[in-house]
């Protein structure tokens, strides 16, 4: 590790996991597999961070979709995950440290991340806070074109309505988001007292996208809004 690089087994494609990897996901799977392994590389001891912000990064690097960086890292036997520290890391990469699978809490320090030495903590934060109103980051995040954010950087819908920063781009002119479904729903059923009770119970920051900023380097934020924009 200390030389810059990795050493991969010329039989890999033969390796347990790998055949059913390459079967399934094919050479791009393989490729997602490599990068992921790239990622843990940078990190203390091998253990990354496994939260759906980090994955979300992973998916935008490799140019997939969260949903396949979790599918690589769960189905195949090939990383192991620490649901309870929120930290995972692969079988590779512990050969590679000459250390066993344990299950100790690691900081990570990627490249990626330096830009804010506090973001792996505000990440667990906001992940912690999502988990307990019951929010879930979606694989792609917002905004769209049909949304827009203000100067303050709040993100507002088609309609002029608050969005939050984690929810996913909307698709459909005629849709708002509802804070009370924490969804992008029909106009017809809004109850507009009920949204107005429940965005007092949010913070500012939920809406600012500044909050997304602060756990994703710059660029990569602005590869999820022009993806989004695309759509």
């Amino acid at each position: 590790m200390n030389t810059g690089f990795l050493k991969l087994h010329r039989n890999l494609l033969s390796m347990p996991g790998i055949v059913d990897l390459y079967s399934v996901e094919g050479a791009t799977g393989l490729g997602l597999y490599v990068s992921i392994n790239l990622y843990l590389s940078h990190c203390e001891g091998g253990w990354g961070v496994y939260t759906g912000t980090q994955m979300t990064v992973l998916a935008v690097e490799g140019h997939r979709h969260r949903s396949d960086v979790k599918r690589v890292i769960t189905d195949y036997g090939l990383f192991v995950v620490d649901d309870k520290e929120k930290r995972f890391t692969s079988h590779w990469m512990q050969q590679q440290f000459n250390k066993t699978a344990s299950k100790l809490r690691h900081s990570c320090a990627t490249p990626a991340r330096t830009n804010n030495p506090r973001a792996e903590e505000l990440e667990l934060e906001i992940e912690k806070e999502n988990k307990e109103k019951g929010a879930k980051v979606p694989d792609m995040i917002g905004p769209s074109a049909y949304e827009r954010v203000t100067r303050a950087g709040l993100r507002q819908g088609g309609h002029g309505e608050p969005v939050p920063w984690w929810a996913p781009p909307q698709h459909d002119v005629y849709t708002v988001w509802s804070l009370v479904a924490d969804a992008w729903v029909a106009p017809s059923q809004i109850d507009a007292k009920a949204e107005r009770d429940k965005h007092q119970t949010m913070k500012p920051q939920d809406f600012m996208m500044k909050t997304a900023w602060e756990l994703l380097p710059e660029d990569e934020h602005n590869k999820i809004q022009d993806y989004a924009k695309r759509i």
